[in-house]
């Protein structure tokens, strides 16, 4: 008998443990945030915007979302109009905050960019000016969002979150998410590799229609107008009549572009030694790289050994706007 009641103890204590839960959905009575507290995140797929967002490196420029083009969601969710959710921002009957979403809780941090805006870290974590690469503001007045990129962001993935929600007095469950699934990258850098075949002054072309994308992103130009550029540049070294709009410059280890060699190949185009430095044909000459209509050619100096590896980092730069630029890592192998 008295075992019978124990068994009959230690099953309701088992039940009494089951019925715990730290789930919100779960508890008798719902908890009612304090001012300093941050609300927990009600899960709803159906509120969540997700965006995906592309800065390339090179041409940082803010992207903006218009909240009217999700007009539904705040009908739907909210119960009310953009500019309904907007004028409920002065009274406090809405909320604008960041979401932290690896705590699924919301982030009551004050502003850390203008009145209406956070900066934010590579982890999509709040933060000030001196640690933010990311950004987002609301502008009220154009009824957008503005997601930002700054220069010393890295490369790479990074995820915001923010949202609107009903100020109830308790919690935020009833609320509009914007994810946006950010990606930094720089079309700016073509890695290429080719194959020198084993014959004199013979090599491999790199064809700027192939960096299309590329080219026109970083540059402002379709691959035509960059290719006739480049001509009439390698021209220009020939004729006192015509201007060079653009530069051909190897990179330096440290990254920066050595702008004082003088060219020593046909065009806009330099013989190289075995370390990639500029040379006169034939004194030292391992390799070369000469622009043409719509390629650069990278060739063999005769009698070089097969296996050499030759490596050769260079940019296409505007002469008056080094901002446009488009940047080449080659690795050449002679057979």
């Amino acid at each position: 008998m008295k075992k019978n009641f124990i068994y009959a103890l230690i099953g309701s204590f088992i039940l009494s443990l089951a019925a715990c839960s730290t789930d919100p959905e779960d508890a008798t009575s719902k908890h009612v945030y304090g001012e300093n507290e941050n609300p927990y995140l009600k899960t709803n797929a159906n509120a969540t915007i997700t965006t995906g967002l592309e800065f390339p490196i090179v041409h940082l420029e803010p992207q903006t979302i218009k909240l009217t083009d999700y007009a539904d969601k705040f009908q739907s969710l909210l119960g009310m109009t953009v500019d309904e959710t907007l004028a409920a921002l002065s009274n406090g009957n809405v909320v604008f905050y960041p979401i932290n979403a690896s705590r699924s809780c919301w982030n009551k941090t004050a502003p850390t960019k203008g009145s209406n805006g956070w900066y934010f870290n590579v982890n999509g974590g709040v933060c000030d000016s001196s640690t933010g690469v990311l950004s987002v503001e609301l502008n009220t007045a154009e009824k957008n969002l503005i997601v930002n990129c700054e220069e010393t962001a890295p490369l790479g993935a990074a995820t915001l979150n923010i949202g609107f929600a009903i100020d109830n007095g308790m919690n935020y469950d009833d609320y509009v998410r914007f994810t946006f699934n950010i990606t930094i990258t720089d079309p700016s850098k073509n890695i290429v590799s080719g194959t020198l075949p084993n014959a004199d002054y013979d090599g491999f072309s790199i064809n700027f229609a192939d960096y299309a994308e590329s080219i026109e992103t970083c540059t402002g130009l379709t691959v035509d107008e960059f290719s006739k550029a480049i001509v009439a540049s390698g021209d220009a070294r020939y004729d006192d009549s015509l201007t060079p709009t653009w530069a051909l410059y190897l990179v330096n280890e440290d990254g920066s572009w050595d702008t004082t060699c003088n060219y020593t190949a046909n065009g806009l185009g330099y013989w190289l030694d075995a370390n990639s430095k500029v040379v006169s044909y034939g004194d030292g000459s391992v390799f070369y790289a000469e622009s043409g209509d719509g390629y650069i050619f990278i060739g063999r100096y005769p009698n070089v050994a097969s296996g050499t590896v030759i490596n050769l980092h260079f940019v296409y730069a505007m002469i008056d706007d080094p901002s446009k630029y488009v940047e080449f890592i080659v690795v050449g192998t002679m057979e």
